[in-house]
């Protein structure tokens, strides 16, 4: 009996072994195979995220693509020299009037020669000689003098001048003057040394013109 259960003792430890052996390799073969499987589900599992992705980004950079273009407005400024021209050329005081005349024959000759060289600038000509005559752009009225103002003595003042070819008021002289003795001339020269004009034109270029001013004052 004794020899019967060791053979049987011997048996069972044999076909445990065996039986060991077995389930190590089954599991040792079938694991690389699972892993394999495993990894091919996971790698399809993650490629529609990376495509979605993708997706996304390529959204966001043409967005950034399509920016709204500066739109640069340009503001152009009134002149300030012409508003404040007409300003002042829209004055007039009530206690004298204004009469710009323009005429012929007020002065020494005609087309005097006022500068050394050529060229039309050196020459003053006549209103008629020229094609597009001086205009006034700015005209400061002349102060009424105190002594007549409280007398209530009325004026008149005629004076001559040469406008240059810059638009200033040059050789200003008093050709007349009634009352003599109240300070009238001396206004109107004061005056009329501070008008600016537009420049007379020959031939689309600038020229010296001469031109006569009168002044009334009337109280």
């Amino acid at each position: 009996m004794k020899k019967l259960s060791g053979i049987l003792f011997h048996s069972r430890w044999f076909f445990a072994v065996v039986l060991a052996v077995v389930v190590n390799t089954f599991f040792f073969l079938t694991i690389p195979v699972l892993n394999v499987l495993f990894f091919k589900n996971d790698m399809g599992r993650q490629k529609p995220r990376l495509e979605e992705l993708t997706e996304v980004e390529v959204s966001v950079q043409e967005k950034k693509k399509t920016q709204p273009q500066k739109i640069i407005q340009k503001i152009v400024q009134p002149n300030k020299f012409k508003l404040n021209s007409m300003s002042n050329a829209a004055r007039s005081p009530s206690n004298f009037s204004m009469d710009l005349s323009l005429a012929r024959g007020d002065g020494a000759g005609d087309g005097v020669d006022v500068g050394a060289g050529g060229g039309m600038q050196n020459f003053v000509y006549e209103a008629g000689d020229v094609d597009e005559e001086a205009q006034a752009l700015k005209m400061v009225n002349p102060v009424y003098p105190e002594r007549a103002k409280k007398l209530g003595v009325a004026g008149y003042v005629k004076v001559y001048l040469v406008i240059d070819v810059y638009g200033n008021p040059t050789d200003v002289k008093v050709l007349s003057v009634d009352p003599p003795g109240y300070g009238f001339e001396t206004e109107a020269l004061k005056a009329i040394r501070s008008w600016k004009f537009e420049p007379a034109k020959l031939g689309h270029y600038p020229v010296a013109q001469k031109a006569s001013k009168e002044f009334k004052f009337v109280p």
